[in-house]
């Protein structure tokens, strides 16, 4: 066990998905849930990629993939290597998804479930 001193750093995460309203959506919930958070959105995997290239570490991803696309992504590749949990989103992904090991944000969702899946 790591003994920390002092308060716990501020979660990181990066919204990385299709529909942008979902996406404003979903930063909003996590903004109001941790407001010393740093929530970075970006409009499709290769603007998320690139955050991840100028700096941004997130702590957890949301991420339009399918399960079968996050296998050879770039993107989720980037995001394990620092350590992100990573949260898939759309049809195939609450299709297939968990049964390949994902953890999955089903739609419609509420504000309830995505801090539920984030608490975990």
């Amino acid at each position: 066990m790591t003994c920390i001193d002092g308060p716990l750093p501020a979660p990181s995460f990066l919204v990385a998905v299709t529909d942008q309203l979902v996406g404003i959506d979903i930063a909003a919930i996590l903004r109001d849930a941790h407001p010393d958070a740093v929530v970075v959105t970006a409009p499709d995997r290769e603007a998320a990629l690139v955050s991840l290239q100028e700096g941004s570490a997130p702590s957890l991803a949301v991420v339009s993939l399918s399960p079968q696309e996050a296998v050879s992504s770039p993107l989720i590749q980037a995001l394990r290597a620092l350590g992100a949990r990573i949260v898939l989103m759309g049809h195939e992904a609450e299709l297939h998804g968990e049964a390949d090991g994902f953890e999955v944000l089903h739609r419609p969702f509420r504000t309830i479930d995505l801090l539920a899946l984030i608490g975990r």
